[in-house]
Order: C-alpha cells, then sequence, then structure tokens
C-alpha cells in the first residue's frame, strides 16, 4: 500500500470517523474519557503525566472536537499535529488490512489504551516515511502475528523493517512513576511555614523508593531538614536544603527551574499545586540510555528478521525534546555522540551483516510544507559498509536529517 501525499480537513474527517468505527464509537469515547479521569483522580497532573499520556490526551481532545462539531472538522487542528498525524496513519492503514491483520490492529489499540499508544504510534510513522520515500509497504507483523513490521519493496529490491520505540526514562535510574509518587506524598504530608520557595537537594545513591512507607519516611526528614536548615541522610538519599527563593508565579517557577536543570545537569520537579516547593535530584547511578539501546538492536538484529533480505532497524526515542536528541545526534568536540557509539557497537559486526540502515529519530514539531503543515520529527541514518548484500539502502544516507 501507499499513503496519500496531502491530508485536507475533509480527508481528516473521515480519517476520525474510520477510526472511531473500527474501534467502536462508544468504546472509542470512553478509553479516553476513561484517562482524563483517572488522571483527575490523583487531584493533579505532572509535567511527566503530560509527557506520558501527551499522544493520549491530544486524541481525547480531537475526539471532543469530533463531538462538537458533529464528526466535520472546519480544520486540522495545528496544536494537536501528534494526535492528528497518529488518526491519519491509521485510517489509511485499516483498510489496507486483512481480517486477520485488522483484528490484530484493534489488539494492540485497546491494549495501547491501557498502556501507552506511543509505540503504534511510531509503526505508523515508519509505513508513512517507508511511503513518502517511495515504497510499497505490506504490514507483514499485522499480517503474520511475528517477525519484523513491515515489506517494503523500492525499486525492485525488498527490504525487512523493523520499528522499535523506547522511552528516554528507560535508562534513567530515577522513574518518573517515582516521581509522582513521591509528588502525592508532598501534597499531602510537605510542611514549609515560612515565607518564600524552598529548594531541596536530594542526592540518590540510585533511585527514589517504590514503597509508600519508605517514601513517607523520606518527607519526614526533608520537614526536618526544612525546619533545622542542617543536611541529613536516610537510607539512600542525602537530602539538602539548597535556600529559599522569592515567591514566582507558577510560570515564572516553571520557567526558572527549568533553567536550573539546563545549568546543573539535574532533575528539576515542581509540585503542580500547592504546596510550592523545589526538588532538585540527582543520582549516583549513571544514565544507561545508551546499553538498553544497544541491547534492543542487537536483540531485534538476532530475533526479528529472516536474514534473506536486508534489513532496517528503525529506533525512535521518546520524551526527548528536539533540543535533547540534537544532544544524542551531534558529536561534542572529540567525543562521539551517542548514535555513533551505539552504531559503531551495533552496525558493523559479522553477526549483524544482514543489516543495511540504522535510523533514529526523536522529538515531535509542527512543520510548514510546500502545501499546509504536517507533523514532523528529526532522524538520524546510518548506512552499513558491511551488508552482505551490498550498497542497498531506503533512506537517503545522512547522519541528521528531517522526516
Amino acid at each position: 500500500m501507499r499513503y496519500r501525499n496531502i491530508t485536507d480537513a475533509n480527508d481528516f474527517s473521515r480519517d476520525a470517523a474510520v477510526v472511531a468505527d473500527f474501534v467502536g464509537e462508544e468504546e472509542y469515547h470512553r478509553s479516553f474519557v476513561r484517562l482524563g479521569k483517572s488522571l483527575n483522580l490523583k487531584g493533579f497532573v505532572t509535567p511527566f503525566d503530560d509527557a506520558l499520556f501527551a499522544l493520549e490526551l491530544q486524541l481525547l481532545n480531537l475526539e471532543n472536537m469530533r463531538e462538537h462539531w458533529h464528526g466535520k472538522f472546519p480544520m486540522i487542528p495545528a496544536q494537536l499535529h501528534e494526535g492528528a498525524d497518529f488518526l491519519i496513519g491509521l485510517a489509511q492503514t485499516i483498510p489496507a488490512l486483512s481480517d486477520a491483520g485488522k483484528a490484530r490492529l484493534l489488539g494492540q489499540l485497546k491494549k495501547g489504551f491501557q498502556d501507552g499508544l506511543w509505540p503504534l504510534q511510531h509503526e505508523l510513522r515508519v509505513a508513512a516515511s517507508l511511503s513518502n520515500h517511495g515504497c510499497d509497504i505490506q504490514f507483514h507483523d499485522l499480517e503474520e502475528g511475528c517477525g519484523y513490521d513491515f515489506l517494503a519493496e523500492k525499486d525492485g529490491l525488498k527490504f525487512e523493517v523493523e520499528a522499535k520505540a523506547v522511552s528516554a526514562f528507560t535508562g534513567w535510574p530515577i522513574k518518573p512513576e517515582d516521581l509522582n509518587r513521591l509528588l502525592v506524598e508532598v501534597s499531602e504530608h510537605f510542611v514549609w511555614e515560612e515565607k518564600g520557595i524552598p529548594v531541596f537537594r536530594l542526592e540518590l545513591s540510585a533511585g527514589l523508593p517504590h514503597d509508600r512507607l519508605q517514601l513517607q519516611a523520606l518527607l519526614t526528614a526533608i520537614n526536618a531538614v526544612g525546619t533545622t536548615r542542617s543536611p541529613f541522610s536516610v537510607p539512600g538519599v542525602t537530602i539538602q536544603l539548597l535556600g529559599v527563593v522569592q515567591t514566582l508565579s507558577s510560570k515564572q517557577l516553571e520557567r526558572a527551574s527549568y533553567q536550573h536543570a539546563q545549568l546543573t545537569g539535574r532533575i528539576v520537579v515542581v509540585p503542580p499545586t500547592l504546596p510550592r516547593v523545589v526538588f532538585e535530584l540527582s543520582s549516583n547511578q549513571p544514565i544507561r540510555l545508551e546499553r538498553k539501546i544497544i541491547k534492543l538492536i542487537s536483540e531485534t538484529a538476532r530475533e526479528q528478521f529472516t536474514k534473506e533480505r536486508p534489513a532496517v532497524i528503525w529506533t525512535h526515542v521518546k520524551y526527548v525534546s528536539q533540543d535533547a536528541f540534537t544532544h544524542l545526534s551531534a558529536s561534542q568536540g572529540n567525543r562521539s555522540c551517542l548514535f555513533d557509539r551505539v552504531s559503531n557497537a551495533t552496525l558493523f559486526s559479522e553477526k549483524r551483516n544482514h543489516l543495511s540502515q540504522l535510523v533514529y529519530s526523536g522529538g515531535s514539531v509542527l512543520r510548514k510544507a510546500e502545501r499546509g503543515s504536517r507533523s514532523s520529527f528529526d532522524a538520524a541514518v546510518y548506512n552499513s559498509s558491511g551488508c552482505r548484500f551490498g550498497d542497498v539502502f531506503i533512506f537517503p544516507a545522512n547522519r541528521k536529517k528531517r522526516q
């Protein structure tokens, strides 16, 4: 199959209807409403919630708009471009599948409503990119139930393509879900009775505790440090009051915290509701994103291809900004960038000589195109010089490009 090149508001209205009908109108709407309710039950939404559920929240807003406009979108909402792009790709994929393929896709969607849709989002983006680069696509994994994701044919050559999505948080010793648990305890039990906003530094030996009783003990220690102004240690954590800043508006505090995080290279967290407090966190355990991606690519190359055709692995790093992706894909002085190191460790092994290209992507942005605008992202492409099928490539060689 091939994806269409241009989508207008009428096309988009039909796409949204196709997806809702595929899932079931009531079930589709109810799935997103459940997400909104579950976040509201917490009493607040953290920046990590915003990141983790960004796609689903955009889809909820699009569904509310579809209901408001009785199914007829007057335009494609630019601020919801990731959600719109997801619906456009999904609606074009559904009719191209067999009954078995549709059943597997429906299962993925229903599971995604619970666990997150971003892995499927990446697959649809890869499919669209393959189409844009002149490939005819077969959804191999959906049709066969195993193996690589796509069989792509271009200029008489066939490629096996696997789309992998990895969370940037995978390599973090400090997990977002544990930060959220800490903020729940802060909202209920943090005590600060003086003027100004306290700033605490938490130096962790590894990550935050998972257990609620341990988090409550940690918060008791934080409260004690706020009262005594003296550093204090509990198992795995050293706590220090860095100072007290003047009262700022929420936007000013958010901006100042972001700048502080960029300056120190630490995680800086501000609870989205009262009480007003800032936490600066660091861990003695290193970030292992590079190791995680190397393992992912190595296992994928070994397990998911037939090795009878040139293979491509496209790894999307989720939850990174455009600036962060640039940092991961650009060398710093004499030090090679992360994607250089990963490719050198995985692409040129004799055991993986069926690999033709590695592609990495990350970030999300709305870009102006020749006709209208489209949801886009940055990508870095690496060619293999040792592929046993020769110099055959789907994507133009370019260590960094826009998609």
